[in-house]
């Protein structure tokens, strides 16, 4: 499992037109239902909590809103990196999302 996990984030990571904001890395991807894979970090910002998913589907269907407008989040993978200097889980959201 976790090495489909990497190879879906080096793919996201490769992708010839893939976006980056922050955090947030998107990209086509070739899974059956998805037209974008959208890798997040859990770093927590002002009014945003990353680990909460409802939080999290919302920002990343509002970073989509342009591309996607009537997008939604059909799978979600979550990528355990590390644990940051505060001793919190360091993970990686991968977000499929529909148009």
């Amino acid at each position: 499992m976790q090495a489909k996990a990497l190879v879906l984030v080096l793919s996201v990571a490769l992708a010839g037109c893939q976006t980056q904001s922050g955090d947030m890395e998107v990209a086509p991807v070739p899974v059956p239902g998805a037209d974008h894979a959208l890798q997040m970090s859990n770093t927590p910002d002002v009014e945003y909590n990353p680990d909460d998913k409802e939080d999290r589907e919302r920002h990343a269907l509002n970073y989509l809103k342009k591309r996607c407008p009537a997008g939604r989040i059909i799978k979600e993978s979550v990528i355990e990196t590390s644990t940051s200097d505060q001793g919190r889980p360091a993970r990686s959201y991968i977000l499929y999302v529909k148009c």
